[in-house]
């Protein structure tokens, strides 16, 4: 925890800079460095919230506790990203007709900044055995590679007087920006609307669920999550024979699917369910 918050506490202060020092430059690139960077912000502080507020205990009225503050999170995130980004471009194409004055030393000196901190914030977290960490500790090492891109830019305003090449730098970056941030906002949206997770689908677990022995039918089956690491899965089974054994041969082969919540409700040939079953 004491890593995280140390590379949290230094990307926060990076994107702070690069807005401030981007704004006073003229810099657009250094501000589209910092909204990169506020990505890294908000996936090193969805983890830090992960292991806190997501930790709490359930209660009588909040069943599942705070498990779904991540996808809250990162969908909330993702909105205003991709909002930023979206001025940015009217920006970046207004100051490619129209080139602004750049103060190319600054650009230059605050990427190489970023670079670092970037760097060294990967570096704390290349240990981690958390699965969002490791994929900070990734996505951080190709933030220093996107802020090293800037001020080699900067480099190149300086010694051409080509102010353009700011502009031209965050039009080029932005897809990929806008592409990342719709890759976490549908990740959350999902997980917010109880869509089946990437790679699971309730026929899918039909068939696992049917090649079990003891079990003749399955239905009513619903598959979902309620964070980034945390699949749930019910159903109604039909079975016969030892109910006990068909339930721990089922359970056993949902955990080997990564599957780790699950509810099943037992039923005898000739039940019909009392409540509507999809």
């Amino acid at each position: 925890m004491r890593r995280l918050a140390v590379a949290l506490l230094m990307n926060v202060g990076i994107v702070l800079l690069e807005v401030l020092f981007g704004v006073l430059s003229g810099s657009l690139s250094l501000i589209a460095d910092a909204l990169h960077n506020l990505q890294d912000v908000a996936v090193l502080g969805i983890s830090m919230v992960a292991k806190s507020v997501m930790g709490r205990g359930a209660t009588p009225t909040k069943t599942y506790g705070y498990r779904r503050a991540e996808a809250l999170a990162a969908f909330i995130n993702s909105l205003l990203l991709m909002g930023a980004l979206a001025y940015l471009s009217y920006e970046a194409v207004i100051s490619l007709v129209r080139p602004r004055e750049v103060v190319a030393t600054t650009v230059i000196l605050m990427g190489w900044l970023a670079f670092l901190v970037n760097f060294l914030s990967a570096h704390l977290l290349h240990r981690e055995e958390d699965l969002n960490l490791r994929s900070a500790h990734l996505h951080l090492l190709g933030d220093a590679t996107f802020s090293l891109a800037v001020a080699v830019g900067g480099i190149l305003m300086w010694s051409t007087g080509w102010r353009w090449v700011d502009a031209l730098l965050v039009l080029a970056f932005v897809p990929y920006l806008l592409w990342e941030g719709f890759k976490v906002l549908r990740d959350a949206t999902g997980i917010l609307m109880e869509f089946a997770p990437r790679g699971y689908t309730s026929d899918l677990v039909r068939g696992v669920l049917l090649s079990a022995e003891g079990v003749r039918d399955a239905h009513d089956i619903h598959v979902w999550s309620l964070s980034s690491d945390e699949i749930l899965v019910s159903a109604h089974l039909i079975v016969e024979g030892d109910a006990r054994d068909t339930l721990r041969r089922v359970e056993g082969m949902l955990r080997e699917m990564g599957i780790h919540h699950i509810t099943l409700q037992l039923e005898g040939e000739g039940y019909t369910c009392s409540a509507r079953c999809d």
